[in-house]
């Protein structure tokens, strides 16, 4: 059993209010959720809602267990959807829609946004939901500009951030992680003060997969409540680590930890993130707790798939100007399955 995570969103809160020239019984139609991109004219506009996102997890018995295939549904069964998909539901990634959001005057803006439809029991009009490769804006309307019939993907990895207001010890004393600064001596657990190499800031919609997890006061050793996005990694150190893994310490992402007492997702309207990154991965304390610093080195990078790169891009386009020399992270990183052992034991 190979399980893999990923956010996905009901089809019906993206629906179709024009579609041009739409000729065949096939094609979507205006009022009609979202369907596979052969029968998604150019030009078609959605409107999204917004509202009906969750976490869907799946049995990847393929050959590629980090990809989510097209027609290649006897591979790709659910085990928990959610709500969304029945457990039980042979799934494929069907295809691709790209679009952009439309201004106040109807004019494309902003970047390039991925859908990839979702299709199950091997049909390709039955359309049970998709995901994108950035967030969409409730209330906004989205064109289609191009798309592809063939869906396979990777399994969405999202941003590792802090949550603005996170204090973070410096040379200085404790700094709140926006008013850090390129340059700034940050304190690193294994290589002492550390310069600041990048900075970056985002703003987002807090539900779904960038929903902030809430690792309260004291629940990891931190000193007062600790807001993390889903993927960002905390260092545990306790002796179960070193019986149940080999080693003395391990990074868990903070979604693994939640069901923890006092750790859990909290959905929000909006919600800011920061990066920050050193000339290599580091440990650093944030409100108390050992995390990990920003990693987005040359390892990481090119095990990412093009739309996750274009999208850490688009969120941080000074990323790329750091000439890093990350080879390895900080700790070993444990799995979702071994988290759930590990919080046991602790």
């Amino acid at each position: 059993m190979v399980l893999r995570s990923f956010f996905a969103q009901d089809s019906s809160s993206l629906i179709a209010t024009f579609v041009p020239g739409s000729a065949d019984a096939n094609d979507i139609t205006v009022g009609g959720s979202i369907i596979n991109n052969s029968d998604t004219p150019d030009g078609t506009i959605f409107v999204y809602s917004g509202g009906t996102g969750t976490t869907v997890t799946l049995d990847d018995t393929g050959g590629s267990p980090n990809v989510f295939n097209d027609d290649q549904e006897d591979d790709h069964v659910i085990t928990d959807g959610g709500g969304l998909v029945a457990n039980g539901t042979q799934v494929e990634s069907e295809s691709i829609i790209t679009v952009r959001a439309l201004d106040e005057n109807g004019n494309p803006t902003g970047p390039e946004i991925d859908v990839y439809v979702f299709s199950q029991n091997g049909v390709t009009q039955d359309v049970w939901g998709y995901g994108t490769s950035e967030p969409l804006e409730p209330g906004t309307s989205y064109i289609k500009i191009s798309g592809s019939n063939t869906g396979s993907s990777s399994y969405s990895d999202f941003i590792t951030c802090f949550g603005a207001g996170t204090l973070i010890d410096t040379a200085d004393g404790v700094e709140e992680v926006q008013n850090l600064e390129p340059g700034q001596l940050v304190w690193t657990r294994d290589n002492g003060l550390q310069p600041v190499r990048w900075i970056g800031t985002t703003e987002v919609s807090g539900v779904g997969a960038f929903a902030p997890v809430l690792i309260e006061a004291g629940a990891l050793g931190n000193t007062r409540d600790l807001i993390v996005s889903q993927e960002h990694r905390v260092l545990i150190k306790a002796p179960a680590t070193d019986m149940l893994f080999g080693s003395p310490e391990v990074f868990v992402a903070a979604k693994h930890l939640c069901g923890h007492p006092g750790i859990s997702i909290r959905e929000t309207d909006r919600i800011t993130y920061v990066h920050f990154m050193f000339d290599r991965h580091q440990i650093v304390r944030s409100n108390g707790a050992l995390t990990e610093s920003f990693y987005f080195g040359q390892s990481a990078k090119y095990a990412l798939s093009s739309p996750q790169r274009a999208e850490i891009r688009a969120l941080f386009p000074s990323v790329e100007a750091i000439n890093d020399a990350f080879q390895h992270t900080a700790a070993p990183t444990i799995n979702a399955r071994e988290a759930s052992v590990l919080r046991a034991y602790l």
